[in-house]
């Protein structure tokens, strides 16, 4: 669940209550209940550090089961956010930062996505491929590419 809109951050009893209808409405013991603050994307006027700890503390009792910051990229304030914030510490790795995921484990954090990490690096590669075609008209970009019978097996599971 997220905390913010186009023009900003929900209040603070607004984005609680969202947390705690979702939890109300999810189905008990088979849902992860991830509340999102954008404090780290530029959605906290002030103490970006102070507001996500308030924040997430409040979506933790409102019945968050886990909470993201996506947007905080240093290693010293994801520490003392992991420190500070009383459950799971969710960030995203590859978006704002270059931390690698057993860093980020070292510095507390318990889950790490990757956002839209990983399709980036797939469009990266078709417009290298492609590059690669109009500049040369070599194959080297299928270079450690998956074979055709290997892709089809994990289809079938």
């Amino acid at each position: 669940m997220e905390d913010a809109r186009g023009d900003g951050l929900f209040g603070i009893d607004e984005a609680a209550e969202r947390i705690a209808a979702a939890r109300a409405a999810a189905p008990s013991g088979t849902f992860v209940l991830n509340a999102r603050t954008d404090t780290y994307f530029g959605g906290a006027p002030g103490d970006a550090f102070a507001e996500t700890v308030e924040r997430t503390t409040r979506y933790l009792t409102a019945g968050a089961d886990c909470v993201f910051v996506p947007g905080v990229v240093e290693a010293d304030t994801i520490r003392r956010l992991a420190a500070a914030i009383p459950g799971p510490l969710n960030v995203v790795a590859g978006l704002a930062s270059t931390i690698d995921a057993p860093a980020l484990f070292s510095l507390g954090v318990r889950r790490v996505s990757l956002g839209g990490s990983v399709a980036r690096a797939a469009l990266g590669l078709v417009e290298r491929a492609g590059r690669e075609l109009l500049d040369s008209g070599t194959l080297g970009f299928l270079d450690g590419a998956m074979g055709y019978a290997d892709l089809q097996q994990r289809f079938e599971r």
